[in-house]
């Protein structure tokens, strides 16, 4: 994992207790979309390991097959 992405992993960590819970989907959708075009498949993979919503939006943008491959060890 590159520094940025961990910086980026971090920030999201902090940041997203700001956020409630209903809305936490929609923020990692919208982050994750803009983080697809800026990271290589394995950084947004790695990513995408942070925590079940931005699982989810790996998996809308990646497709279920690469998911399937990667396990992100989180739990809701």
């Amino acid at each position: 994992m590159s520094l940025d992405v961990a910086v980026l992993i971090e920030t999201y960590t902090i940041l997203k207790q700001y956020i409630p819970s209903k809305d936490r989907q929609e923020a990692a959708d919208n982050l994750m979309g803009a983080m697809v075009d800026m990271l290589s498949d394995y950084e947004l993979s790695e990513f995408g390991g942070t925590d079940a919503p931005l699982g989810r939006a790996y998996k809308e943008y990646a497709g279920e097959d690469e998911d399937d491959e990667i396990d992100h060890g989180f739990e809701d």
